[in-house]
């Protein structure tokens, strides 16, 4: 084997039986896995999942509501990045969501996970929305300590039609959950993404959306919540290819103890696509002088008629903001608490959640602050 980032851990995986697909798996084997030298990779470091030794497992899909939910055959690509040739060479099993031309779904939840200990899982998934259908798609990958969870999905929103879908990605262990998104989008089409992760050893979630015809909008957002010493990377690529597109990116991050977060977000005009408006904003809080928060906007721009703008912020709670709170009977506690989840709620603002949902990721991050029920009578 070429001395390659991860031989031992391809030898590894070849001498179990695991690979079902020689094409890609020969792929790997030629480029190995990203390391730290790489641009993309440069704050991410793989190398304890690597020398992990896991045992390849199925996709465990938990149907909460839906006829719409189907088996996705395995994929045997042999183009794509490292984790996407590792997915399709071990299997790719995983799930294909449909909604027809025209249709109006209710919310629509699915749970994944959790898997099995020191389980390799991949998943390559496909969601469909047909012409002017509408859709809300909740999924929630979980995981257990020391697993591995990595999927593709691809999704295409035909021409007027509207997806709207939250990935909560939750672990109440140490385990590392890298999945990919590539999008579509057609004339006058929206996709409207909100990525929320929470625990976990380590989370590298990546967005791509290819906006290829005019009137499309692309929204990619994130609440990334992380203390002891998780790290996240949450990645973005947005690419405008055809004229009179819009998107929007905003990221909202919180780090406490010695936990680390990164954001790295792009935005590509191509030649000739006149009339663009991208919008990317990332803002971090600190709770500890030991936590890490990173940005990192890329936007690259070949038109004249563009309207781009990025702006990243970093900083601890609002000092006079907890006096004011302070001052009117609020305990130290709950004013933090309460300062927390309104700068996490932020995101909110850009997608038309339904209550339920909204709900449900409310009181996500308060478990997460440790406030569970605590502020429900209150309107935020």
């Amino acid at each position: 084997m070429t001395d390659v980032f991860g031989a031992e851990f391809l030898d590894r995986l070849h001498s179990s039986g695991a690979v079902k697909n020689p094409a890609p798996f020969e792929a790997l084997r030629t480029t190995g896995f990203p390391n730290r030298r790489v641009e993309a990779w440069r704050y991410t470091d793989l190398a304890s999942q690597l020398s992990q030794s896991l045992t390849p497992a199925g996709l465990r899909i938990n149907q909460e509501q839906s006829g719409l939910f189907g088996p996705n055959p395995s994929a045997d690509a042999v183009e794509g990045d490292a984790l996407s040739l590792l997915n399709a060479a071990v299997g790719g099993e995983g799930f294909l969501f449909e909604v027809p031309a025209g249709a109006k779904l209710k919310p629509v939840f699915a749970r994944f996970g959790p898997m099995a200990p020191n389980a390799l899982v991949n998943a390559t998934n496909r969601i469909s929305v047909g012409e002017g259908a509408q859709a809300v798609l909740v999924e929630r990958w979980g995981q257990t300590d020391d697993s591995w969870m990595n999927s593709d999905t691809a999704i295409d929103v035909a021409d007027g039609g509207h997806l709207i879908r939250v990935i909560l990605v939750e672990d109440g262990g140490n385990g590392t959950q890298t999945h990919r998104t590539f999008t579509a989008l057609g004339e006058n089409a929206r996709y409207d993404a909100l990525v929320v992760t929470l625990g976990g050893g380590l989370h590298r979630i990546e967005q791509h959306a290819d906006i290829n015809k005019p009137g499309a909008h692309a929204g990619l957002s994130a609440i990334v919540l992380k203390k002891g010493k998780e790290h996240s990377d949450f990645v973005t690529n947005v690419r405008h290819l055809a004229e009179d597109t819009t998107s929007d990116q905003q990221v909202r991050t919180v780090v406490d103890d010695e936990a680390t977060a990164v954001f790295q977000g792009g935005i590509k005009v191509a030649q000739d696509s006149q009339r663009i408006e991208g919008d990317q904003l990332s803002r971090a809080l600190m709770l500890s002088d030991r936590a890490q928060a990173f940005t990192k906007p890329e936007l690259e721009i070949y038109a004249d008629d563009v309207k781009c703008s990025h702006g990243a912020t970093v900083g601890d709670l609002d000092a006079e903001a907890l006096f004011y709170m302070r001052a009117r009977g609020i305990d130290d506690a709950a004013a933090r608490a309460l300062l927390i989840l309104a700068f996490a709620r932020e995101p909110f603002d850009a997608l038309d959640l339904p209550e339920q949902v909204q709900t449900m990721l409310d009181g996500k991050i308060q478990e997460w602050l440790g406030v569970a029920g605590r502020f429900d009578e209150m309107v935020l």
